[in-house]
């Protein structure tokens, strides 16, 4: 790699105080690979030559002597000095010492080291002439060629005053080698500054692309950074803030307090404004020093965005539903109406509560409830209350902070209802909630907020409460199984979940959909066989016993098709079934009854539809069953 590959995006720029310089400097340039720009110009004309630059900011000036400290002192941009050697001191003293051995050496602003030595290795007197402006440098020189005898030594302005006022003169060269040297050193100089402003890009890009409002202040509280989230946040202009007093910018801001203290600020509230800030104060240390402070900060409003968001993101995947009011089967006038009334409680956000004997489909209202809401897309978080020991229902409720109890994770852990924010809450066997923790229902109820247990914070949170339980509620409120306001405030809608003894008619679409669903093919037909005995049944396990009872017929069906005596099967996989059979006569008349609504039903279904597909399709049964059950018609 070359210096030219390595300084291929840097300016380099030469000032050169006369030609010569600029003509070896190129020649060492070209040898090098470095693109060099070289202009003439010397103490008095330097600025006209830099002022005269375009394009591209510069990298790094080269230039020697009163030039080089004239851009130093002048302008905010590198310059790499093209130091004379004693070397070239030496050489350029050689050449004088054929016209005098007294020299004049003349140096801007600092004196030459090793002079002493130098006068006595070449035998020579050396009157060192250091000088800060060219009027010195004309004095001093006029005042030498008076005393007479002199041979001056020195840059291009020294030589052409020396000259015009009678003095011998040798111009002091900057070798080969000190040349190649200030261009590799440019070279680097180049190549750090351009990576520091790439840094600086990179910072400033970051600062402004983030949300956060950061502002940063020096050791003497004074602003030095100001992003545009900040400026937006606080109110402020950056321009006329950086290099201001931050307690004079920011009130309330407390930089100044951490710039004393030393110690951090996490968390805080603040108003700023109209505006609350949730703002983090950290020190910025060098060691033991403190050398300013940094802080940032985020709008309130957008926090709790966030962690909504946040909160979606954790519970999309555990928190969904499974079912709709669709999928739950029955024709019977009981049914309808009950998912009439749930579509009506879906259009609302109030809370509900739920009753219904044990089985009987209670969570896949609430989720069918929830499906069919506003907060569909939102969590739905289901739990049973009978299922905990109160102990632990706590903390499932309603979450822990760190330390809250033994075993208690490190970081805490949000309860339910945090998970549940912005979704619904389903809360079955709301009965088995001990009183005491009723209360904490409550408050979370009236209030729209959480306290987790162990923790000092109030959470907000948003949710839908959905209760269920399986005993009638005014009998739970009066054994005092359920404090009273806590009724009262769950039951602001009420939906009653009909048993399966109030809907017998569904028992065979029921019995046809589950044996279907646990893969039976036309061996489904077979459940007719037995349908008095269903019929006959009182169902105290509701559909949840029906499904079992189906899970059992497909299991042992292997063995009814050998005997065929649908009694005997009965008695053999579900005894209780007989033991608990009401008037065969009834249930014969039923049968009777269920076979002509489902007639009526076929036939409805064939006229609106005008096909087997779809009518089957509307009745939720195989095309095959259709065709089969209009057949035995």
């Amino acid at each position: 790699m070359t210096c030219g590959d390595v300084a291929e995006m840097s300016r380099v720029v030469l000032i050169s105080p006369f030609k010569d310089l600029g003509i070896l400097a190129g020649d060492v340039a070209k040898e090098l690979g470095v693109t060099l720009e070289i202009y003439e110009g010397g103490m008095d004309s330097a600025k006209t030559a830099i002022d005269r630059l375009q394009g591209p900011e510069v990298d790094v000036f080269i230039s020697r002597g009163g030039t080089y400290s004239y851009i130093a002192g002048h302008y905010n941009i590198p310059v790499v000095n093209i130091a004379t050697g004693i070397y070239d001191i030496m050489e350029s003293c050689e050449e004088a010492r054929k016209m005098s051995r007294k020299i004049v050496l003349t140096s801007f602003e600092k004196r030459f080291v090793g002079i002493g030595l130098l006068e006595k290795a070449m035998d020579i007197d050396i009157t060192e002439l250091t000088f800060t402006s060219l009027q010195e440098l004309e004095q001093r020189i006029v005042e030498a060629s008076a005393e007479g005898g002199y041979c001056l030594v020195g840059g291009g302005p020294s030589v052409q005053m020396a000259r015009s006022n009678g003095m011998p003169a040798v111009f002091l060269k900057a070798s080969r080698d000190t040349v190649r040297e200030a261009l590799l050193q440019a070279v680097e100089v180049a190549k750090l500054r351009r990576e520091e402003k790439r840094k600086a890009y990179r910072l400033k890009t970051i600062l402004d692309s983030v949300y956060d409002g950061i502002v940063a202040v020096d050791g003497s509280g004074k602003l030095e950074i100001v992003n545009p989230a900040a400026e937006r946040i606080l109110g402020i202009n950056a321009q006329k803030a950086i290099g201001c007093s931050a307690a004079a910018m920011i009130p309330n801001g407390r930089l100044t307090e951490i710039l004393k203290t030393g110690i951090a600020e996490i968390g805080e509230l603040q108003e700023i404004g109209s505006t609350r800030i949730v703002t983090n104060r950290v020190p910025i240390k060098d060691e033991q020093e403190i050398m300013g402070a940094v802080a940032t900060f985020q709008d309130a409003s957008r926090v709790v965005q966030v962690e909504h968001r946040l909160r979606r993101e954790l519970t999309k995947n555990r928190f969904v539903c499974k079912y709709e009011l669709g999928h739950i089967l029955g024709q019977s006038a009981t049914i309808n109406e009950t998912k009439e009334m749930a579509k009506k409680c879906a259009a609302s956000d109030l809370t509900l509560l739920i009753y219904g004997p044990t089985g009987s489909g209670k969570e896949m209202f609430a989720q069918g409830i929830h499906s069919a809401g506003k907060r569909r897309q939102q969590p739905f978080v289901a739990i049973n209350c009978a299922a905990l020991p109160p102990s632990l229902l706590e903390s499932e409720l309603f979450g822990y902070d760190e330390g809250a109890f033994t075993g208690a994770k490190r970081k805490g852990k949000p309860g339910l209802f945090e998970l549940a924010h912005g979704g619904t809450v389903f809360l079955d066997e709301i009965d088995a909630l001990p009183i005491e923790l009723q209360g904490r229902l409550l408050r979370v109820l009236q209030e729209k907020e959480v306290l987790r247990v162990g923790g000092d914070t109030i959470l907000p949170i948003n949710v839908r409460v959905i209760a269920a339980t399986n005993k009638i509620p005014a009998d739970l409120v009066a054994a005092g199984k359920m404090r009273e306001d806590l009724y009262f405030r769950l039951n602001v809608l009420y939906l009653e979940v009909p048993s399966l003894q109030d809907r017998l008619e569904d028992i065979p679409l029921l019995c046809r959909h589950f044996l279907a669903s646990l893969r039976m093919g036309p061996e489904v037909e077979r459940i007719e066989d037995l349908m008095p005995f269903l019929l006959n049944y009182s169902w105290p396990g509701n559909v949840r016993e029906l499904f079992n009872f189906c899970q059992r017929f497909s299991f042992y069906f292997d063995s009814y098709l050998q005997h065929r005596n649908a009694e005997k099967f009965i008695r053999k996989i579900a005894p209780d079934m007989l033991a608990g059979e009401k008037n065969p006569v009834q249930a014969k008349k039923l049968t009777e009854k269920i076979k002509a609504y489902e007639a009526d039903l076929i036939q409805k279904a064939l006229q609106e539809e005008g096909s087997l597909r779809k009518a089957a399709k509307k009745l939720g049964i195989p095309k095959s069953t259709l065709f089969r059950r209009m057949k035995t018609e």
